[in-house]
């Protein structure tokens, strides 16, 4: 871990009054989660499936109990995931910047597993921006009415209490937009900010990536975190490691 640049970020910390940090799989990951693409490896119950089959909404009208099952396998194999270092320390991080009132500091992720979330003594003291949804919760394909009944163990896709339709995993699909509202908050977060930290993440799969690119074009100092750099031009700062160890060092004073 470069000491040097370590120092320089954690001043740039102290100084920022408005944050956008982005996270990817990278961070999850350190919490023993599989990326889509790494779940479907090896020969596994799901490998022989496309992607588009078990991620679209087409694979879901074509034939819905099998992309539902994906699902509620991936929920049970990453149930006992619990947040790491990282996300213990952005959210702690979060916290105190709410209590401060100095700073604002508004977390943009990739992950759809809830970390995040979960990683907080108290869900309202910050907010967290999931632009690709949450795996854990589910709506309406029909009415898009939130659906919130228990679903554990339950291998049927279920009706929608409200209209009787089939209900999804609340998660964007390959081919959907993003939820526009969150984008819009998302988009606002980087336009807005002074400091921006991209944080597992290669920043190089749109739309996620151009928040990088807009925060970059109001002024913004942009920080990397990854255990392997990229080699963004707009990177300010890179700090190469995990960031379950970085992260807790850059914040410790």
């Amino acid at each position: 871990m470069d000491e040097a640049a370590l120092k320089e970020v954690r001043n740039l910390v102290k100084q920022a009054k408005r944050v956008c940090v982005l996270t990817g799989a990278g961070v999850s990951a350190e919490s023993g989660i599989s990326t889509f693409r790494e779940a479907q490896d090896g020969k596994g119950l799901w490998s022989e499936y496309d992607p588009q089959q078990l991620a679209s909404l087409d694979g879901f009208l074509q034939d819905p109990e099998k992309v539902w099952q994906w699902y509620q396998w991936r929920r049970e194999v990453n149930q006992d995931k619990k947040p790491n270092p990282a996300h213990i320390a952005l959210a702690l991080w979060q916290q105190q910047a709410k209590a401060s009132g100095e700073q604002e500091v508004i977390l943009v992720t990739q992950n759809v597993d809830g970390l995040h979330q979960k990683a907080g003594s108290d869900p309202n003291a910050y907010e967290v921006i999931d632009i690709h949804g949450n795996i854990w919760k589910n709506h309406c394909l029909q009415c898009r009415e939130q659906y919130l009944e228990d679903v554990s163990g339950l291998l049927q896709v279920p009706e929608c209490k409200a209209c009787g339709g089939q209900v999804r995993p609340s998660v964007v699909w390959f081919g959907e937009a993003l939820n526009e509202k969150k984008w819009q908050a998302a988009e606002t977060a980087a336009y807005c900010c002074d400091l921006f930290l991209s944080i597992g993440t290669s920043s190089q799969v749109y739309p996620a990536a151009g928040l990088m690119m807009l925060a970059k074009s109001q002024g913004a100092k942009i920080v990397e975190i990854n255990p392997e750099p990229t080699q963004s031009s707009v990177v300010d700062y890179q700090i190469q490691g995990f960031a379950g160890l970085v992260l807790p060092s850059l914040f410790k004073a």
